[in-house]
């Protein structure tokens, strides 16, 4: 087996200063800052090198004036320089529309205000992932449904073997109820699909590429009663999700609520790391680098704690 890290947020809606006040806190500990985020996810990278980085949605929209009066673009740049790989789409990233949600994956001066901090914006250098959000006219999707990443072990082979190589899918989708939280004009031109239609839909394609490992990323949640690391009647739209996805996927990246848990439904581990970047859920799995099956995994939300040396480059941005 091979020692894969999974490091996952959600809800960020640009929050790249401290949040201020109770939306700034675990509990009674000070959290949040994406300075404090770079330097938590890049000390969990040292404890595998095999680390996935991603995001369930809402990284932009409803954010604070430091990054809504440049269109967000200081949120992408962000993430760009923390090295996100995947984040799945929100309802919140689409609040501009489906051509401003485009120009955040592929770039470009904003068509009205233009390139307001003075460079051009490149845009995300991370893949945004929007499985169940299709073209009303042609039925697909308006970005791609899936991710993979590839595991490579040279070790565990005799030389001048071939390395074992397998991959983990990441399937990445906001709530189908979008459309009755956004303004229309945001969502026209666009449908979306049940979530977890949209899943079981994609699986058996995944399977056929050889896929044994599948993680899903949806913005969409739930609530619990427990503390931030707990799954105490936990209940709300994500249960039925995941009661009704196929049996091959292994992990549900889950977000919209705001809330903290970590459970395990369905024989499925089910995360989410509240929001504004305080919580970052480290998942540890063991993936079988001959079935490419995942043997074990486990979940631990952390605290984005402040009392850590914060990443002078998101400074620099800031």
């Amino acid at each position: 087996t091979m020692d894969v890290q999974i490091l996952a947020i959600n809800d960020f809606h640009g929050n790249l200063e401290p949040p201020a006040g109770s939306s700034g806190r675990i509990g009674s500990i000070n959290a949040g800052g994406v300075e404090y985020l770079a330097t938590h996810i890049q000390n969990l990278r040292l404890d595998n090198p095999n680390t996935v980085v991603v995001s369930a949605g809402d990284m932009i929209g409803a954010s604070p004036l430091i990054s809504a009066l440049f269109h967000d673009e200081p949120t992408i740049e962000a993430f760009n320089l923390i090295g996100l790989n995947f984040n799945a789409v929100g309802n919140h990233e689409f609040d501009e529309g489906v051509t401003e949600l485009l120009r955040m994956q592929y770039g470009g001066c904003h068509p009205i205000d233009g390139c307001q901090d003075g460079d051009p914006f490149g845009g995300a250098r991370f893949s945004f992932l929007a499985a169940n959000v299709v073209w009303a006219d042609t039925g697909k999707p308006i970005l791609p449904a899936v991710r993979t990443a590839n595991f490579s072990d040279r070790l565990m082979v005799k030389k001048g073997e071939k390395p074992l190589s397998k991959k983990i899918a990441f399937i990445g989708m906001t709530l189908e109820g979008t459309p009755t939280i956004v303004t229309p004009s945001g969502v026209a031109g666009v449908r979306f699909l049940d979530e977890a239609d949209t899943v079981n839909a994609l699986v058996p394609k995944l399977k056929a590429l050889g896929v044994e490992a599948i993680v899903v990323l949806v913005h969409e949640g739930g609530f619990q009663a427990g503390t931030y690391n707990e799954c105490v009647g936990v209940s709300g739209p994500i249960v039925d999700i995941v009661n009704r996805l196929d049996a091959e996927v292994d992990i549900v990246i889950s977000g919209h609520t705001h809330q903290a848990y970590n459970c395990v439904i369905n024989d499925k581990l089910v995360t989410s790391a509240a929001s504004f970047g305080r919580l970052v859920t480290d998942i540890d799995l063991s993936l079988d680098m001959y079935t490419g099956e995942i043997t074990s995994m486990q979940a631990n939300n952390v605290i984005v704690t402040r009392d850590v040396t914060p990443s002078s480059v998101l400074t620099a941005l800031i």
